[in-house]
């Protein structure tokens, strides 16, 4: 690995800090459910209180996502992730000091605004900051680090008091906050605004040398062609291609989020705690869990760069698809039927999912995030589909239990079987492949010929084999 790459994988790991710091106040809440019903406990809430608590995580983020997508491009990149550090250590605070069911909701919903933040720019930085060869693996971090986030919180959360516990999830943003203040702006963002100095320094800094003449010539000529004409939100849907490009994220991100994963993470200890009949525990089912999410998207890291992301977005949906059809039909049975000794194809169906989920779903969004909008609309975009993830998060996590509590945990894993089959059959048909492209060459690809093409809802899109 030359110092060049090296640089670009130690600026996207301390970037995703950010991602951590996210995810370890999506993961806090789950290891602490079982704490919270208790009436003994450090904050006792019912079971309605608590699903507000898991949920309002996901309102918060409703409401940074598009403001943060049309200052993006205005303030940068750098700016708005570092500034997500001081709102998370200040939330934590409240929790330490504080003992209130209107504070926890007050602190979920402000980690909320955080996450959104989070999630309208890390993507956009990922990208801007990686070379196109290894673009794809240096987006999955976004991912591999919030699940980190989450796991930690799972190892941690059993075994620590409360205040110990959220004093340690506190030490994340502080972290991350030193660390990220040394890392360069994107290039990108630096030549947009004409800071030619910075942005030559920050991409010699990226790619370890000071022969870039040839790639910053690149980055000109692409944000050039981009500003013959000034953009707004409105360009989101100017022409066939940018409809294209923003249905194409919408619909992965859709997908991404109503096949379920928000909920197999926030309830998995009490889904386990159901089924958990050997020597281990729920709580080690979750840490096993967490890890294999983690895994998982470093292996997927590995691959996209080199077999692609249609490929791996479809294996994922389908094997989503079929996992989860699995679970439900477990847990309709398991009302009925005694199946004892048959706890293993539960555990199996939820294990599968999640391996499968990381290995294209989980962190390919972020990567077609940061890859298909062209640079004058990626903050517009990317706060636009965040705005989406968020809304269909919220709908996933507040309806778990509602649904769960009507007509049995079995129809949630029906309905997200139904939505990550669907999702497969309109990724076959409106995803192009964008491994080792360039953002112009991305770009090109989405303007539609006008022959050999079919139609999907009044837009022409290539047909498959085109877009292999």
């Amino acid at each position: 690995m030359g110092r060049g790459v090296f640089r670009q994988y130690l600026a996207a790991f301390i970037g995703s800090l950010s991602a951590m710091v996210a995810g370890t106040s999506y993961g806090w809440v789950t290891p602490l459910l079982s704490n919270f019903h208790d009436p003994q406990g450090d904050l006792p809430l019912t079971h309605e209180e608590s699903s507000w608590a898991v949920a309002l995580i996901e309102f918060g983020n409703l409401f940074t996502s598009i403001p943060t997508g049309i200052l993006l491009d205005r303030w940068g990149r750098k700016p708005f992730l570092l500034g997500t550090a001081p709102v998370y250590i200040f939330s934590w605070v409240l929790i330490l000091t504080t003992r209130s069911v209107n504070v926890l909701y007050l602190v979920r919903t402000i980690q909320g605004l955080a996450m959104g933040v989070i999630y309208t720019t890390l993507p956009v930085y990922l990208a801007e900051i990686s070379a196109p060869d290894i673009r794809g693996a240096l987006t999955t971090f976004f991912e591999g680090m919030w699940y980190l986030g989450i796991l930690l919180e799972y190892i941690l959360g059993p075994f620590l008091s409360y205040s110990t516990f959220t004093l340690v999830t506190l030490t994340v943003p502080v972290v991350f906050l030193v660390t990220f203040a040394w890392i360069p702006e994107s290039p990108y963002f630096l030549i947009m605004k004409g800071r030619e100095d910075k942005a030559i320094a920050s991409l010699e800094w990226l790619r370890g040398s000071t022969k870039i003449r040839g790639e910053l010539d690149l980055i000109k000529r692409e944000l050039d062609e981009e500003k013959r004409e000034e953009r707004s939100w409105k360009d989101l849907v100017s022409t066939k291609a940018d409809v294209r490009a923003l249905l194409i994220v919408e619909i992965v991100v859709l997908t991404k989020f109503m096949s379920g994963i928000s909920a197999v993470l926030s309830y998995s200890s009490e889904m386990f705690a159901t089924t958990a009949r050997s020597a281990l525990t729920a709580d080690h089912y979750t840490i096993i869990m967490g890890s294999l999410l983690i895994i998982t998207t470093v292996l997927a890291g590995s691959l996209v760069d080199k077999a692609g992301r249609r490929p791996l977005l479809l294996i994922s949906c389908l094997g989503c698809g079929l996992s989860e059809f699995f679970a439900g039909l477990y847990c309709l049975l398991d009302t009925s039927l005694d199946l004892s000794g048959y706890e293993w194809i539960f555990l199996l169906s939820i294990m599968s999912y999640c391996f499968i989920f990381s290995l294209g779903l989980g962190p390919l969004v972020n990567t077609l995030k940061g890859e298909i909008f062209p640079s004058s609309t990626k903050g517009f975009g990317s706060g636009l589909t965040t705005m989406t993830d968020t809304i269909s998060c919220f709908v996933c996590l507040k309806m778990y239990q509602v649904i769960t509590d009507s007509y049995g945990v079995f129809l949630n894993f029906w309905i997200f079987s139904a939505f990550s089959f669907f999702g497969a059959i309109v990724i076959y048909f409106i995803v192009p492949e964008t491994k080792g492209k360039t953002f112009s060459e991305i770009q090109e690809s989405l303007i539609v010929p006008k022959h050999n093409t079919t139609t999907i809802v009044k837009f022409n899109f290539p047909l498959p084999s085109e877009q292999i």
